[in-house]
């Protein structure tokens, strides 16, 4: 018996060696650590503005292809223009930017849930600056 085991035991940790390493592998699946993939979705907005009072529409929220820690918010503030904003766990900030041609943003938000986002934000549209909250409810 200890002649099949001085065998057997040398053999097993041969083949054991030679198992392929999938932590080195490039091929191999790596699981995703995005933090942007909760975000991204189609979202139901309720928006209340101090200009404008309260409004409703829909946003989708994308992950940028240019910049690996920001999204792409679609129809923002339903004004059929897109911001970025950047992203840092479950929290959104809007930097300050143009909105197309109609004027500025920046601004907010936090992940409040898997299905809700609550973000506060200002525009500025000709000389009208208007302060926003909204909450964004994953459709």
């Amino acid at each position: 018996m200890k002649q099949i085991l001085k065998f057997i035991i040398p053999f097993a940790l041969f083949f054991a060696s030679c198992a392929p390493d999938k932590d080195n592998d490039p091929n191999s699946p790596s699981p995703t650590t995005d933090a942007r993939d909760k975000f991204e979705a189609q979202w139901h907005v309720t928006e209340n503005s101090a200009v404008a009072g309260t409004n409703t529409h829909n946003v989708t929220i994308s992950k940028s292809t240019t910049n690996s820690t920001e999204v792409l918010i679609s129809n923002f503030s339903g004004l059929s223009v897109s911001a970025r904003a950047s992203v840092n766990n479950n929290v959104l900030t809007i930097p300050y930017q143009q909105l197309g041609s109609l004027g500025f943003t920046q601004g907010s938000g936090t992940l409040t849930s898997s299905s809700n986002i609550n973000l506060t934000y200002t525009t500025t549209i000709s000389s009208n600056r208007d302060s926003c909250t909204a909450t964004y409810t994953k459709q």
